[in-house]
């Protein structure tokens, strides 16, 4: 093939037109993929046919969500030590889903409310299971069409809101598409090619970066230094959350709810009961700690190139809080938005956002239809019509998803990516645990768990300044925030462990009472196993 036929094809193959061709591609292995799905065990859990290696390696991609391609990169590019202390927290959060992998397995369900009916049964605790999913999946759907339809149209040189919130909308209902059409199946699919393309491109990206400076990573740490304009303050903590006396209580509440929370959201819950056995579990949640270890050193690595290369201070300029790093780091080794590197990197942000929306809206719509519409009736919903109410509500919340992420799309990610990671570390976190691990949980403890948490977070969440009185905030106008942490997960985790203990401890000397259970008519292996009604059901 000759140089000119070369760079016809090249010009030819630009960010627009590889996008349209990987929407195309996906959306037809998706509804070859979901056509056969009829059963419930095959449209929530794809059968449970994946071996270890492949489950793992689809674990990472359903952990690894398009705001974890961005902002890992600008916090290091701008927080120095602070930021890449942030990038290892992700991977200190599978270490919980290893802790959780052989019971989550062992329970046989696959929804968060499925998991806690194993041990206290009835509709209450399906309700309030049911309610947090949505509390968590429903905001993170907003923030990761949000981030994709930044990042499309600054990949496509669009840089208006206007283009933005048309390339949300548009990205938003594609997914939604994909998501009914394909299940657990079309999903797992979605997320094995998110995972190796993730793994490709980014340590294709590192190595070039660290080939611009001799293979040296000292030299690397020394030109992100200097490019950041902190010298040597750069190597040392306490930039991203100053030094002041709650700048430490700022670290530990944001390391908390990562390492916490990322473990056990609803998609990690649906992707571990997927699982063949409670030992391909295990070897799943360790493929997904290696795989998700290398590519947090690609994103140290990413995000030094960008302090370096770009400078912190264009960083700032162009979004102040970087998620735009790893784009003007493309730009600068991959020589403008239209180059090889870019249009990979469009893909890999179209594909990372496709799995892990339709991951979290199929973990939203399984919630409802498995806990509640199938589980809630005086006669149990056949396979088929489950899975139908299960594709309705899917679509339904993923429109509700998609006209709020439009609508409220000037408003800042933090604030929904702070509060759904902090919910799921203060109520789903020790709800499992005590629902695993503690003999003494009771009804009402568990209740005034995931309530109770809730709640906190909402208030906490509320008063702090990401919603008033900083820049960056929801209504920055606005000073109301008498909370002054922007994450509070160093106060609603503890919280959320004693709520669940307090009120079990006050439970305790009250007699035990055996609560009835619903038994299904036919149980299909979708559904979890009919608990056996014990006396940690108490009042």
């Amino acid at each position: 093939m000759t140089s000119p036929q070369i760079l016809a094809i090249t010009t030819v193959i630009t960010p627009v037109t590889a996008l349209m061709l990987v929407v195309c591609l996906s959306f037809l292995i998706c509804v070859a993929i979901g056509m056969g799905e009829e059963t419930v065990s095959d449209f929530l859990s794809g059968g449970r046919s994946l071996s270890g290696l492949r489950n793992g390696l689809t674990l990472f991609g359903t952990h690894l969500t398009v705001t974890a391609l961005l902002i890992p990169v600008g916090t290091v590019a701008l927080g120095g030590y602070d930021g890449m202390v942030f990038a290892l927290n992700t991977v200190a959060a599978l270490a919980v889903v290893l802790l959780l992998a052989e019971p989550l397995r062992k329970s046989g369900a696959l929804t968060l409310g499925g998991i806690l009916e194993q041990r206290i049964a009835g509709p209450a605790v399906r309700v309030a299971a049911s309610t947090v999913t949505l509390l968590v999946c429903v905001p993170l759907i907003i923030v990761q069409l949000k981030v994709a339809g930044d990042a499309t149209a600054y990949l496509l040189g669009m840089d208006s809101v206007d283009t933005a919130r048309v390339c949300t909308l548009m990205i938003g209902l594609l997914i939604i598409s994909f998501a009914a059409f394909g299940g657990m199946k079309g999903t797992s699919f979605i997320e094995l090619g998110k995972a190796l393309l993730c793994l490709v491109a980014f340590a294709a990206a590192a190595l070039l970066v660290l080939a611009r400076f001799d293979w040296n990573i000292g030299s690397l740490m020394d030109a992100a230094a200097q490019g950041s304009g902190r010298n040597d303050a750069y190597r040392t903590p306490n930039y991203l959350y100053g030094d002041k006396a709650y700048g430490s209580w700022e670290r530990v509440s944001v390391s908390l709810a990562l390492v916490l929370g990322s473990g056990v959201l609803p998609p990690i819950l649906m992707r571990i009961g997927a699982s063949r056995s409670s030992r391909s579990a295990r070897r799943s949640s360790c493929h997904a700690i290696i795989a998700f270890s290398l590519f947090s050193a690609t994103m140290i690595i990413l995000g030094l190139g960008a302090a370096a290369l770009a400078g912190g201070r264009a960083i700032v300029m162009d979004d102040a809080q970087g998620t735009s790093a790893l784009f003007l780091l493309t730009r600068e080794i991959a020589g403008g938005r239209n180059g090889f590197f870019a249009t990979v990197l469009a893909c890999t942000v179209f594909i990372t956002t496709l799995g892990a929306v339709a991951a979290l809206t199929l973990a939203a719509a399984a919630s409802l239809s498995h806990n509640l519409h199938a589980r809630t009736r005086h006669h149990q919903a056949s396979a088929e019509q489950e899975v139908r109410v299960t594709r309705l509500l899917l679509m339904t919340l993923g429109v509700l998803s998609v006209a709020l992420a439009t609508g409220l799309h000037n408003w800042s990610i933090l604030f929904f990516a702070s509060w759904a990671a902090t919910v799921a570390a203060s109520a789903i976190l020790p709800a499992l645990l005590y629902t695993f691990f503690w003999q003494g949980l009771t009804r009402r403890g568990l209740l005034w768990t995931l309530y109770g948490s809730a709640a906190s977070c909402c208030l906490l969440q509320f008063f702090n300044p990401t919603v008033s009185g900083s820049p960056l905030a929801l209504f920055p106008e606005q000073d109301f925030a008498w909370f002054p942490l922007e994450n509070t997960a160093a106060v609603t985790v503890p919280l959320g462990f004693l709520l669940g203990w307090a009120v079990s401890r006050l439970d305790a000397p009250t007699k035990p009472r055996n609560h009835p259970v619903e038994t299904p008519q036919t149980h299909n292996p979708g559904s979890p196993p009919t608990p056996t009604p014990t006396g940690h059901g108490r009042r």
